[in-house]
């Protein structure tokens, strides 16, 4: 896993387990789960970000990789 690397929302999608993105996006706009940056009108997450959903989602990283939630 490469913890440099930007991932869009459906890369969070896939790597969450399948967590819908307007469940991600709301949890944006009320301020639950900091924003990620946005560029050019896209949020790019970081490694840090995606661990920071999966802990508000109480998604297990590893279990949710394990089975098939991250395709890199």
């Amino acid at each position: 896993m490469d913890h440099k690397k930007l991932y869009s929302v459906t890369d969070a999608v896939r790597m969450l387990g399948g967590i819908q993105e307007y469940r991600i996006q709301y949890c944006h706009r009320t301020n639950k789960v900091p924003s990620p940056a946005i560029f050019a009108g896209r949020r790019l997450y970081t490694w840090a970000d995606i661990e920071q959903l999966a802990r508000h989602f109480g998604v297990d990283l590893a279990q949710a990789e394990a089975e098939g939630g991250h395709h890199e």
